[in-house]
């Protein structure tokens, strides 16, 4: 694989480095995203690399939204949008930023294939080449009509604009998530550079395991609490989920719930938990824009999704100290191993609610599963992954003509 860094899953045991110890001078850059919060996953990893950079990189962002907290930190030019439907708000704001971005000078970051312009590197936290060619499909199975024909057009013209953005001419190079994506990348898109900046996660934001809030003592006689965050519910697998769930139900003693938190069609899912006679076992809780308390709350992660790219709810599950119940999509096997931090299971009822089952019952095995989880999450870091922007930015720099990116 073509690359401009050594992937940093490579440099993970490396001492940390002082970020700024290579800098040639100020270095402006130009971060384009369409949201920039603490919300989501990659909309996260754009906040924290702002928080995260060292001080001779400045920031100008381009996006619909921006954190509170960022606002002190950079230069914003606001892209106004619709918020639905997704379409309408990915084309306006294509042709909007595009706009903005003519105005803007520096080195130019993309999150992901939402602009036309050239730009010097684009982060993929989602390919959708990749989606189609793993799945075989261009909406998940069980949406809604209608959903799906929304999901299945949003997806062309996802990879349409892929096509058109990951090519020699609009972007130097690319940075996957995960090595899984730079390999769907590689397949796809081979004439770019690829470089691997995975996501992190911020250990001291969650309740320590050590504390022995997950002891045997402290859950005697409570329910086993398998914790679903995410939306696009169709794709993520709270359909499979509910569905394992009454399969643990039917496989074990231990009374079990399923929580989920996240946005989506909450009665269609109802439905599904009367059907499987498991209503009074699935709670929903909406969106909540802190979901500590719920990680703190739950003793297993369960996402059977049918597609990730690195998905930061399985790094915040394994820093809360949580066993991981995941299907396999990219990013997961390097934390969760071979049983060592949960099971990799397949996508339907009966793995899932196997593996539910089996944790329920075998207080020893998911406690040191969790431990297990916590630990692989310390070296999973924010720092690491800022790092591994901020050496791609130097070197592309580095590359640039003299001046090429500065204010």
């Amino acid at each position: 694989m073509r690359s401009l860094v050594h992937p940093l899953v490579e440099e993970r045991d490396r001492p940390r480095v002082d970020a700024t110890a290579a800098t040639r001078g100020d270095l402006h850059v130009v971060l384009v995203a369409h949201d920039v919060h603490d919300g989501g996953g990659m909309e996260r990893a754009c906040a924290e690399l702002i928080r995260r950079a060292p001080s001779d990189i400045s920031f100008t962002v381009v996006s619909r939204t921006l954190g509170d907290d960022l606002r002190e930190r950079v230069s914003w030019r606001r892209v106004p949008t619709p918020n639905r439907p997704f379409l309408l708000k990915y084309t306006v704001f294509f042709l909007l930023a595009s706009l903005r971005l003519l105005r803007t000078r520096g080195l130019r970051h993309s999150v992901g294939a939402i602009v036309p312009n050239r730009v010097d590197v684009a982060a993929v936290h989602f390919c959708h080449a990749g989606y189609v060619a793993r799945t075989r499909r261009l909406a998940p199975p069980g949406a809604t009509p209608l959903r799906a024909l929304n999901t299945a057009v949003t997806r062309i013209v996802s990879k349409l604009a892929e096509r058109w953005c990951y090519r020699p001419g609009r972007v130097r190079a690319l940075a996957a998530v995960s090595a899984g994506v730079a390999q769907e990348l590689e397949a796809h898109f081979p004439n770019i550079p690829i470089v691997v900046t995975p996501n992190g996660v911020d250990v001291v934001r969650f309740p320590s395991v050590e504390d022995g809030r997950h002891s045997s003592a402290q859950t005697a006689g409570k329910p086993l609490i398998a914790l679903f965050v995410g939306g696009d519910w169709d794709r993520k697998g709270l359909g499979p989920a509910i569905e394992g769930l009454a399969e643990a139900r039917r496989l074990s003693d231990r009374r079990l719930e399923l929580w989920v938190v996240g946005r989506g069609d909450e009665r269609r899912f109802r439905r599904l938990a009367e059907h499987n006679g498991v209503s009074r076992n699935v709670r929903f809780f909406g969106f909540r824009g802190g979901v500590e308390q719920f990680y703190d709350a739950a003793d297993v992660l369960v996402l059977p999704t049918l597609y990730e790219a690195d998905p930061l709810v399985v790094h915040e599950a394994a820093a809360a100290g949580l066993a991981i119940v995941v299907t396999r999509v990219n990013g997961v096997e390097e934390l969760v191993g071979d049983d060592e931090a949960g099971f990799i299971v397949d996508r339907n009822a009966h793995a899932i609610g196997a593996a539910l089952a089996r944790l329920a019952v075998d207080e020893p095995l998911r406690l040191r599963q969790a431990a297990v989880a916590r630990a692989k999450a310390r070296a999973m870091s924010w720092e690491r992954s800022t790092f591994g922007v901020v050496n791609l930015y130097r070197r592309l720099d580095e590359q640039s003509p003299a001046g090429n990116g500065r204010r």
